[in-house]
């Protein structure tokens, strides 16, 4: 199992070349730059890297075709990959943070993704393209530039109809805040969908999102992750069920608005929640504490390698030069 950075929203193209270059140095395998409303775009972000970087692959994370038409993200991701020589890649996604910030609507999901996933896997240079979906329309589409070996596609969503849906068309899912248990049947429902569309799992990358807290100062780390925990499954009660017990879960539920008030004040304080509640959430759905956490961190990584993931990708927040490389000289080597 490979280890992708994701950077956070703030990351400027000069940033996101000294952290990317440096976790090229360290062995990562890739760098997604996020996509939020009030982010700079993830593309222009990535521009710098993927022109002076020489093996890591990168790409923004997540793009939707609510918010961006396939066309047009098309032109972008083939660009991008023309600037790094082959090696982009792209999350499509369902719409998350841009389609909030335009007031957009989460509709007609599968069939937009769907429709977003067939023009960016069959946009050739060799041949036009008219497509003339239910949704989206492309009339005499032909990259001829588009020269440079493929991106990958990757679509990112937790849901069965998503996997069915990237079993068929996309080279690859990304997951977000699965446990070991959850990721483990997750896996091997794709690999049952992937062989009945007469694809081979080994083809196929799975990766999944994870925060990594891991710092030098575990009281900096713990502030950090309750201060991003509402963002952990968006507090879906399945995400927790795994370690939780009902009366827990009830608990995380009924307090959903406190753990938001939090992440809206940027507050690791959440009000009402029993601390020792928090701290489990915390320890169980991300990686979190000081750096005697970071071989705990390192066999659960093993155990979701063991589940299938192809890749993981880690998700750094605060002081993102020091995560990478504590993920570089502690975490890729014991992995290899």
């Amino acid at each position: 199992m490979e280890i992708d950075i994701i950077l956070n929203e703030f990351a400027s193209p000069q940033e996101a070349l000294e952290l990317g270059l440096m976790a090229e140095r360290y062995g990562a395998r890739g760098v997604w730059a996020s996509n939020y409303g009030w982010s700079r775009d993830p593309f222009f972000t990535l521009s710098l890297l993927a022109h002076q970087s020489q093996r890591i692959r990168l790409g923004p994370m997540a793009v939707s075709a609510a918010e961006l038409h396939p066309l047009k993200m098309a032109n972008l991701l083939f660009s991008l990959n023309e600037l790094s020589r082959g090696r982009a890649m792209i999350m499509v996604g369902g719409g998350g943070a841009v389609l909030q910030a335009i007031g957009g609507k989460r509709e007609r999901m599968i069939r937009r993704t769907r429709e977003c996933l067939e023009i960016l896997k069959g946009a050739s240079p060799d041949r036009m393209m008219n497509y003339n979906g239910e949704i989206y329309k492309v009339w005499g589409y032909q990259p001829k530039w588009h020269r440079d070996p493929p991106p990958l596609v990757y679509f990112g969503s937790n849901h069965p109809q998503s996997r069915k849906l990237s079993a068929r068309l996309a080279d690859g899912l990304i997951t977000s805040d699965f446990v070991v248990p959850l990721m483990k049947s997750f896996v091997q429902q794709a690999h049952e969908e992937l062989r009945a569309a007469g694809r081979r799992p080994a083809d196929f990358r799975i990766s999944n999102f994870w925060a990594w807290h891991i710092k030098a100062d575990a009281a900096a780390s713990l502030a950090e992750a309750r201060r991003e925990l509402m963002l952990r499954g968006w507090l879906g009660e399945q995400y927790f069920a795994p370690f939780l017990d009902p009366d827990e879960v009830g608990l995380m539920r009924a307090h959903e608005q406190d753990f938001l008030k939090a992440f809206l004040r940027s507050s690791d304080v959440i009000e009402n929640v029993p601390p020792a509640l928090v701290d489990k959430m915390i320890r169980n759905i991300s990686f979190a504490g000081g750096l005697d956490q970071i071989e705990p961190a390192i066999e659960t990584l093993k155990a979701f390698a063991a589940a299938g993931l192809t890749e993981i990708a880690l998700r750094v927040h605060d002081d993102p030069a020091d995560a990478i490389r504590l993920i570089g000289e502690r975490v890729i080597p014991a992995l290899r």
